[in-house]
Order: C-alpha cells, then sequence, then structure tokens
C-alpha cells in the first residue's frame, strides 16, 4: 500500500505552467567556465506588452549549451520574437552590470564590483538598450533551451 501512496504522490507534481512571451534578446551573459561539459548562460529580453504604451518590462532566462557552442543569436539584429517560458521564481535576482572582483569587500560585507569587468553583452542592435542594472528582474526557464543541472 505504502508504495502506490509514494508512486500517486510523485505523479500528482504540477508540471510548470508555460508561458509564452513576445520580446527581444537585448543582452547575454555567458558562462567563463565549463562544467560536465556544459557551459551556463543567461539572456536578458525585453517583454514586447500587449499595451500600446512603451514597456519596459524585462525578463532574464537562464540556460546551458554544449561547452564548444554558443547561440546562434548574439551576432544577429536582434528580432521580435516568441518564447515559450516557464517561470523560475526561486531565481529573480537584481541585475548586476559589473562581475564581482572579490569574494568579500574590504569592510567584510558585500563583494565589490569590477567595473572593467561587465557582466552583460548587448546583441546588435540593442547597443542603445537602457538595461534595468539595480532592479529586480524576474527570472525563467526556456522550455527550448534547457538548464542543465550542475553534477
Amino acid at each position: 500500500m505504502g508504495i502506490l501512496v509514494n508512486t500517486s504522490l510523485a505523479f500528482s507534481e504540477r508540471s510548470p505552467i508555460v508561458e509564452t512571451m513576445a520580446g527581444r534578446i537585448v543582452a547575454y551573459s555567458s558562462g567563463l567556465t565549463c562544467l560536465n561539459g556544459n557551459a551556463y548562460w543567461s539572456m536578458l529580453i525585453h517583454i514586447q506588452e500587449q499595451t500600446t504604451e512603451a514597456s519596459s518590462r524585462f525578463v532574464e532566462v537562464n540556460f546551458s549549451l554544449p561547452c564548444n557552442k554558443s547561440p546562434e543569436w548574439i551576432t544577429r539584429k536582434s528580432s521580435l520574437q516568441k518564447f515559450r517560458l516557464t517561470r523560475d521564481q526561486d531565481a529573480d535576482s537584481v541585475l548586476k552590470e559589473f562581475m564581482d572582483c572579490a569574494t568579500e569587500s574590504p569592510s567584510g560585507h558585500t563583494p565589490e564590483p569590477c567595473p572593467h569587468l561587465s557582466l552583460w553583452k548587448r546583441v546588435p542592435g540593442a547597443e542603445l538598450e537602457r538595461l534595468p542594472f539595480g532592479e529586480r528582474v524576474p527570472s525563467y526557464r526556456s522550455v527550448d533551451l534547457p538548464l542543465l543541472p550542475v553534477l
């Protein structure tokens, strides 16, 4: 009886809700290291809202690719696309402009940013896009570009 209950609980977990959003990729951050054959990337998407107002909603999408691959879109001018995404609230964070230089600041509290090591690179055509640095950005995962676990 215990086996049936445990099995039914495993199958009763809800699968994540897939949201389709229209937007343009405006920037990306690539992983500097290769772990287990995969590089970990993030892309920043400027979402095209259905309203007539100019929108400034951004989402961050984390994904992984084999170490020797890079996304095709990093060298192409960004165009309006539809993205199939699932929400990853646990990964929401404040968008940083620069990489951290040291693990701790001299005061011993938080890492200090390295102004010469930009964390994000803009894609062609988005060079003038104002990115939401210092703002909390919702995080998503792509249905089409998986995020493989680090082992």
